[in-house]
């Protein structure tokens, strides 16, 4: 079985669906992966093969490429509609002429897609082929992805050759949520904050959530901490690594710290030498402080670590209050963020046993979710043409 996976150029992106995609070519799948070519390197890494696609960019570098969303950022504008004008209108047809052919040369039975990748769904649907969302973590409702993405995919399909392409292609076959089911669906206890509704849909299925590190696979790891078990981790990720407010609050707060503090960055760029193996170091740590992507918010929830998140953009504000509705860490906002307030923070969720005892009840129902074999097999049911289960 052939199966092609198209994703956004980050490390986020791709990461969170590798385990699955290792899985199938273990399995004696061919796996292709398409995007924008700055991802070769991390997909050389994972063994993968890999076909570029669409502009050159990674993720990060959108506003390059969309002087609209450059001035909206300048201005402060949280309105701009940056699924539907950047994603779908500006990269998702760019890439349509590239991804038609290595579908056409390629021939795939199955497509599994980044769910923020759209060319490939119009691909897909034109095609005929079976698809699968690889790493849904937001859970809107139809309605909310109409109001999200106008008639932008309409548009998309047609000149896919699709015809008319509506937001019910979105979950078609296969939806894999890689994600805490706790974390994500709003309860009556729990209410949905910005980004994540109330919709899992009938399709979609829950597993582990996890983030491969590459370390070691062609780079070097950054050092886990030597001493004691305890010790505060600093990371950003890999797009937001630049942040000059964030990072001066850190250097003043981290000499005040009554534990080892571990600086680590990933970016920004996903080809970097130097990663972060999470496995290799957060069971040392007693706390994390991060920006609140997604995968590192997994990725110290999976292992019992709480956090403090102080939001630069995307998804992380959710987070950080996902987070802190669990009892599982603390969110810093930007606007009061001082080295004063970051101590306190960690102090809090170092010192109160009641945020890592949350943090491990996540673990707990981490480890009780399917694994990547599991994902795997239902990636092969769809492709060909059974049902789900």
């Amino acid at each position: 079985m052939r199966v092609l996976c198209t994703t956004q150029p980050g490390a986020g992106h791709l990461l969170p669906m590798i385990d699955v995609l290792r899985e199938l070519a273990r399995r004696g799948h061919q796996v292709l992966v398409a995007s924008a070519g700055p991802l070769r390197p991390l997909c050389a890494r994972f063994g993968l093969d890999f076909a570029a696609v669409g502009p050159d960019f990674q993720v990060g570098e959108e506003a390059r490429l969309v002087p609209a969303l450059a001035k909206a950022r300048q201005e402060g504008d949280r309105d701009f509609a940056y699924t539907r004008r950047v994603l779908v209108e500006m990269l998702a047809h760019a890439a349509l002429p590239d991804l038609a052919r290595v579908v056409e040369r390629w021939r795939p039975h199955v497509i599994v897609r980044d769910p923020v990748e759209f060319a490939g769904l119009a691909v897909a649907e034109a095609a005929g082929l079976p698809h699968v969302a690889g790493r849904d973590n937001r859970f809107l409702s139809p309605a909310a992805w109409r109001a999200e993405l106008g008639g932008s995919l309409d548009a998309l399909g047609r000149e896919a050759g699709a015809g008319g392409l509506g937001v019910d292609a979105l979950h078609r076959h296969l939806t894999l949520a890689p994600a805490l089911p706790s974390f994500v669906t709003a309860t009556d206890d729990l209410p949905e904050p910005r980004e994540f509704g109330r919709h899992v849909g009938p399709t979609h299925r829950f597993l582990r959530p996890r983030t491969p590190s590459p370390a070691g696979r062609g780079g070097d790891a950054a050092r886990p901490p030597a001493g004691p078990a305890g010790a505060v981790l600093i990371t950003f990720g890999t797009v937001y690594t630049e942040e000059a407010d964030v990072m001066a609050a850190v250097r003043a707060a981290t000499p005040h710290l009554a534990r080892e503090v571990v600086l680590a960055s990933a970016g920004p760029h996903a080809g970097d030498d130097r990663w972060l193996d999470f496995d290799a170091v957060l069971p040392r740590c007693a706390a994390v402080v991060t920006v609140g992507g997604f995968g590192t918010t997994m990725a110290a929830l999976r292992h019992g670590v709480p956090l403090v998140i102080v939001p630069a953009g995307a998804d992380h504000e959710t987070n950080g209050r996902r987070c802190a509705a669990l009892g599982a860490g603390r969110m810093v906002p930007r606007k009061a963020l001082t080295a004063s307030t970051l101590r306190a923070a960690v102090t809090e969720v170092t010192d109160d046993p009641a945020y890592s005892a949350a943090a491990r009840g996540l673990a707990k129902e981490w480890a009780g979710l399917p694994d990547r074999d599991w994902g795997a097999r239902q990636v092969e049911a769809v492709a060909a043409g059974r049902a789900i289960q």
